[in-house]
């Protein structure tokens, strides 16, 4: 989810031309007019969160590939170009909707910050997906961890993406991967943390009194 553009930086455009088929969620209006003139698969114009949130409508801070319901958990230097009210659905009932099979491949998440509200609104044990690709800046390891308690395990970190398989896949992880992702998750951290608390001092010192 969090589909963007039809095929820049899209995590699923080549795996279509190969033959996959899927859904698309994408909350953004005009986005998601172009996903579905460019695109085979079904597009939800909707944004995902926990079951709390669904049938609402919340607002949703526009800045490209950077868009955010979370207006804090924004990466660094977005900056909203506006503010839009976008429909509010679970993944649960996304999937619900087009019979999607249980053991599905693959599922690409990408919300800038609103990732356990995605998961909370999506029975992993039931639908339990080959591979999870989440993008997660890794601020702390609340994603980690609650991906980790239901039974998968990350394999690799690329760019800004965790790859998550369950425990019991037989995948093995190249020394590099697993250097990657003790660099990433545990060694860097506290200096990720540091950093992006003087960001926070900064910003609201910046803010007119």
């Amino acid at each position: 989810m969090g589909a963007n553009d039809p095929q820049l930086r899209s995590q699923t455009w080549h795996l279509e031309q190969a033959g996959w088929t899927g859904v698309l969620i994408e909350p953004q209006p005009d986005l998601a007019d172009l996903l579905r003139l460019h695109r085979k698969a079904p597009v939800f114009a909707v944004a995902c969160s926990s079951p709390r949130n669904a049938g609402r409508t919340l607002p949703l801070h526009v800045a490209g590939p950077l868009s955010a319901l979370d207006r804090e958990h924004m990466a660094p230097g977005a900056v909203p170009e506006a503010v839009i009210n976008v429909p509010i659905r679970t993944l649960d009932s996304v999937l619900e909707e087009t019979a999607a099979l249980e053991g599905f491949d693959f599922l690409s998440i990408d919300v800038e910050g609103h990732e356990i509200e995605v998961l909370e609104g999506f029975k992993i044990a039931r639908w339990r997906p080959r591979l999870i690709l989440i993008e997660d800046h890794v601020s702390d390891l609340m994603t980690h961890n609650y991906l980790t308690a239901r039974g998968y395990r990350i394999v690799r970190r690329f760019e800004n993406n965790g790859w998550y398989v369950p425990k019991e896949a037989p995948h093995k992880i190249h020394w590099s991967d697993y250097w990657e992702i003790l660099r990433k998750y545990y060694l860097a951290l506290p200096i990720r943390q540091l950093r992006n608390s003087l960001r926070r001092v900064r910003a609201r010192a910046a803010v007119p009194a």
